[in-house]
């Protein structure tokens, strides 16, 4: 079943709900990829079909809210819950150790930029909840961060209007960059860490 699809048809049948709902998913570590849905709310605002301001909100307070959900579950279940995914879905494991070492080495710098980053947007609060960020800074640089990513996904669909095809390749062009960046963090990381 493909997730992306399923979620473009709730947001035409139910507007502004399954915005926030979809997204609240998102960013709580469910299958529903923000690089496709995003984009589409885009498309559907500059059609006349949904207001770019009010889905722009709807869809930052969805993420905060899944945000703030992974966040619990790091400060009251730890690092069980991490070992978990790794486990349960393996190609998670690099983000999940970035963001591990993005939050211990740069703490609320890391929640704001990994909200651009494929996989670490959502991974990056459950390291904030067990490294007991204040709830109230990681919200601030949550909000931040979601707001920049979500603004530029809605933009980039809003001003591409029907060409999928264009925004597809652009957000898979940017999300291999990043990918390849956070793999490149990781061994410069392996490496340090070998020579201590």
């Amino acid at each position: 079943m493909d997730f992306s699809i399923v979620a473009e048809n709730l947001i035409e049948d139910y507007g502004m709900i399954s915005i926030f709902l979809v997204v609240l998913l998102e960013y709580a570590n469910f299958p529903l990829p923000s690089e496709v849905v995003l984009p589409f709310i885009g498309i559907m605002a500059s059609s006349g079909n949904m207001n770019f301001a009010l889905a722009l909100v709807i869809s930052v307070f969805g993420g905060i809210v899944g945000s703030i959900t992974n966040y619990l579950l790091g400060l009251y279940f730890g690092k069980p819950i991490l070992k978990y995914m790794s486990k349960k879905y393996p190609r998670t494991q690099p983000s999940i150790k970035a963001s591990m070492w993005w939050m211990n080495k740069y703490g609320k710098m890391s929640v704001m930029l990994a909200r651009m980053v494929p996989v670490a947007r959502t991974i990056i609060s459950i390291p904030a909840g067990i490294n007991k960020m204040n709830i109230n800074i990681f919200i601030l640089y949550s909000t931040i961060g979601i707001s920049l990513w979500n603004t530029i996904l809605i933009s980039l669909g809003y001003v591409l209007g029907d060409n999928l095809t264009l925004i597809t390749k652009i957000v898979k062009d940017y999300s291999l960059v990043v990918g390849l960046l956070v793999v490149i963090v990781m061994i410069i990381f392996y490496i340090k860490k070998e020579k201590m």
